[in-house]
């Protein structure tokens, strides 16, 4: 399997304001990409629910609170353009796809149409690129057992660790991703480490290169390496992208799997 570094951009809706006193454009992105320009009156309906639905996030840096304050928002505003503004903001593909099957009609069909085709083109390519990993790793599914050599030449099981929920960390000291989300995985790690243990498999990687990025990114939970080929754990559990997390309850069944959003994860530890 190829090395494959996936990065969830998050899309950006900018808001530039013209010249004209009475009328916005507003420049619709997608990712790092402009998917449409529209010109409204500051007066007119959706400007206001524009400025309505910013509001209701204004000053929320948690990302989880923010993301309960959008789902909310477009729960109770299906037919707000502002919706789709918000759109921006949100964390995670499955809260994404919430939020979109929430949409009513006016914002599907109308002027943040073609912003709206964006996200669920994206979500959709999204789903084809992962169709392996969620093959591989049903919801509900008791996960494959599996043993590699750990961090202190040690073989350690995954059955192991049964008995606390488990979030398996699929990685590569190559990661860019993989190494700058290991602070908020480590905040997690401490917050829920009274009924969670993580477990860093590195895939693809050199032993060398492993222990270094190990030493110098100072890990505290259980660390693995994989092997390579058919057997692999990755080639098991059909990962496609680093970094992956799927994340086990004790009795070692799947209860989600995520490319690249610890939020996501931490959202379901609250509960």
């Amino acid at each position: 399997m190829n090395k494959i570094v996936f990065v969830l951009l998050s899309a950006v809706a900018a808001l530039t304001a013209s010249a004209q006193e009475a009328d916005t454009t507003i420049v619709l992105n997608y990712g790092y990409q402009a998917v449409d320009t529209i010109s409204i009156s500051k007066s007119s309906d959706t400007f206001l629910q524009i400025q309505e639905a910013q509001a209701t996030i204004q000053g929320i840096t948690d990302p989880i609170a923010k993301n309960r304050a959008i789902k909310t928002y477009v729960a109770n505003h299906p037919n707000s353009d502002g919706c789709m503004i918000l759109m921006s903001e949100l964390v995670g593909v499955r809260n994404g796809k919430k939020c979109l099957e929430m949409m009513g009609e006016q914002v599907r069909n109308g002027l943040m149409k073609r912003l709206y085709n964006a996200y669920t083109q994206g979500l959709k390519e999204f789903d084809e690129m992962a169709s392996k990993t969620a093959e591989a790793c049903p919801i509900g599914q008791e996960a494959k057992d599996f043993t590699l050599e750990d961090i202190n030449g040690q073989q350690l099981s995954l059955s192991s660790l049964r008995g606390r929920y488990v979030l398996i960390d699929f990685w590569g000291s190559w990661c860019g991703p993989c190494i700058a989300s290991f602070p908020h995985t480590k905040e997690i790690y401490e917050r829920y480490r009274n009924k969670l243990e993580i477990l860093g498999v590195a895939i693809h990687d050199k032993k060398a290169k492993w222990q270094q990025a190990v030493k110098e990114n100072e890990l505290p939970w259980k660390l693995v390496i994989d092997t390579e080929g058919d057997d692999s754990v990755a080639t098991k559990y059909g990962i496609v992208a680093a970094p992956t997390l799927v994340l086990l309850d004790p009795d070692g069944k799947i209860i989600e799997w995520t490319l690249n959003d610890a939020v996501s994860i931490e959202e379901l530890l609250m509960q």
